[in-house]
């Protein structure tokens, strides 16, 4: 035997394979879908599509059969960054501020970055657009995607880039794939990369290759209601979302990484649809079971074993005491989620003890390992009844009190006491460490005539501006005193060119005439494969105003017309305020 071949066989060994694994200090990668009943996997049964790659984060890890989080986007992203109920965190709403989470709370990307993390978001954030409530100034050293609840255009869209606007290319899925596996590949250190995806969420786009040969066939309780064009569009982009993320865990298996690595795939609620989905009541919105209960699964090949199966109620907060654990970490934080650790060493383990709590628009249900208690207080066995079809009130008259009784104290001890302290808040600006400030048209209120371009908020503009009087505002909180450069993104009709804009802050005036007209067609109706809800999108122009200084404290600040040519002034979509450094101000 050439004994120095195999010496030098054994380092290699070492190198490529132990080297790459440290129980202190794990990478973790976590998967959030939107919009992605507990359905649409191919693992849990549909024989409508395929999702061999993110099926195989199941089999290589644990798969959790009853995972909840909250029936909307944003309060499952709060309970899911901060560990606790979504109503502690001050989020109330999904859009115009609402969904924005209180900045006294640690958030698991602070937390990870404390420990030498690099940290990374890539897709929605839909937490707050304005820093302190920007993800760059709650733990994420980059940040590519959008802040808001939806987007309006899913192929080569305007997005953001740690505060930059910057144009995405492609599908943006894929788009989001690439600059998550460059953040991965150009980290030296420990990564936290969330990888926040935002289909299937509507508008309903996917590229043409996700849906031309798709075959949908109707099954369930809800088959008479289905729109079998966006089932088909919705599972198009499931698929494409497991081949994203099949490229993810590619990316981390070339770069040696895999082993290191903890692996998260959950979506954030029920399905935005009435398609299959195991037959569970209702969809996204509801505090039942379709709307709550969704795919979580879990892996880590150095510490995790294969194929776990656990059947204990676990939710969204559990996901960051969780981590705590697995990376040998320690936090005083008092979550309200509890670590599901020692289920992935004995997944037989049961507390029935445990209840978790859906809340949203005034309805409530509670439910523990057996029972949901439903918000109109009728009692269904999930284990013989995961439909929700037959109440068992007078059957189980015990479970029933134990529940009613945690459902009251749970509503009377924070749910009564956040509706109190429920308050409309200011939008923020000049935050002493970030530059740019984003004031889009979705956070604007407007007065007279003007009207959103959608009911939908969060990625809409605002038009129909035809009188003078009419004006746009923000209610504002000046955090530090200085100045800072404005700029305005607008289009315009030929026929209005030499429309004056006007922006006004307390006893500050500035003036704009705009000389260029830009006047864009819609976008979108070619792309969409169902019919939208949402705004159509457009190519807006960025034009210079001037420059403010700000001065502490609360305030309003306006956009007015104090110029109008033509039928009709500027359709507008967003401010963004520079904030000028000491240096050049």
């Amino acid at each position: 035997m050439n004994y120095k071949v195999f010496f030098y066989f054994f380092l290699l060994i070492q190198f490529f394979g132990c080297n790459d694994i440290n129980d202190d200090n794990p990478n973790v990668l976590i998967f959030l879908t939107d919009d992605q009943g507990w359905g649409d996997l191919s693992i849990n049964g549909n024989p409508n599509l395929k999702t061999p790659n993110i099926d195989q984060i199941a089999k290589n890890g644990a798969r959790f059969q009853r995972f909840y989080v909250s029936p909307v986007c944003s309060p499952t992203r709060a309970e899911l960054l901060t560990g606790k109920f979504f109503v502690r965190s001050g989020v109330n709403g999904v859009t115009k501020g609402y969904e924005r989470m209180n900045i006294d709370h640690k958030l698991i990307s602070n937390f990870f970055k404390e420990k030498k993390y690099r940290t990374g978001l890539f897709g929605k954030w839909h937490n707050g657009s304005q820093p302190p409530y920007h993800p760059n100034s709650r733990g994420f050293d980059e940040f590519y995607g959008f802040t808001a609840g939806h987007w309006g255009n899913y192929f080569n869209p305007l997005l953001e880039k740690n505060g930059k606007v910057v144009k995405g290319k492609g599908y943006i899925s894929d788009d989001i794939t690439n600059n998550a596996i460059s953040f991965i590949k150009k980290s030296k250190d420990p990564f936290f990369t969330y990888i926040a995806y935002n289909t299937p969420h509507s508008p309903m786009q996917v590229p043409d290759s996700y849906v031309s040969n798709k075959k949908v066939v109707k099954q369930g309780r809800y088959a008479e209601k289905e729109n079998i064009r966006k089932t088909e569009a919705a599972l198009g982009m499931v698929e494409n979302l497991d081949y994203n993320v099949g490229k993810v865990i590619d990316s981390l298996k070339k770069y040696n990484l895999y082993n290191n690595t903890i692996i998260i795939f959950f979506s954030d609620n029920g399905p935005n649809g009435n398609r299959w989905n195991n037959d569970l009541k209702d969809k996204k919105g509801s505090t039942n079971e379709g709307g709550v209960r969704v795919p979580f699964f879990i892996q880590w090949p150095s510490k995790i074993k294969k194929g776990i199966k656990i059947n204990q109620i676990t939710s969204v907060m559990d996901i960051f005491p969780t981590l705590v654990e697995l990376t040998n970490n320690s936090s005083n934080i008092e979550f309200d989620g509890k670590s599901f650790n020692k289920y992935l060493e004995n997944p037989n383990l049961k507390d029935n003890n445990r209840k978790i709590f859906s809340y949203w628009g005034n309805r409530i249900s509670v439910r523990n390992n057996n029972f949901i208690l439903d918000n109109n207080d009728d009692l269904f066995d999930l284990n013989n009844d995961h439909k929700q079809e037959k109440p068992v009130n007078e059957n189980f008259i015990d479970d029933y009190k134990e529940l009613k009784k945690a459902k009251d104290k749970w509503e009377n001890s924070l749910v009564d006491s956040f509706k109190k302290s429920n308050k409309r808040r200011r939008f923020t600006v000049n935050y002493t460490d970030l530059i740019d400030t984003h004031l889009p048209a979705r956070d604007a209120e407007i007065t007279g005539s003007l009207k959103r371009s959608s009911i939908h908020a969060n990625c809409s503009f605002i038009e129909n501006w035809e009188n003078e009087d009419d004006y746009i505002y923000w209610d504002i909180d000046v955090l530090n005193s200085g100045k800072s450069n404005v700029n305005l993104y607008y289009t315009l009709p030929e026929n209005s060119i030499g429309t004056e804009i006007a922006i006004e802050y307390e006893n500050q005036i500035i003036y704009k005439k705009i000389e260029d007209f830009h006047d864009p067609k819609l976008i979108g109706m070619d792309k969409d494969l169902v019919k939208r809800t949402e705004s159509y999108t457009k190519e807006f122009k960025r034009i210079n105003i001037g420059d403010l200084y700000f001065k502490k404290g609360p305030s309003r600040l306006k956009i007015k017309t104090s110029k109008k040519i033509g039928q009709k002034s500027i359709d507008f979509r967003l401010l963004i305020l520079k904030k000028y450094s000491e240096k050049n101000s």
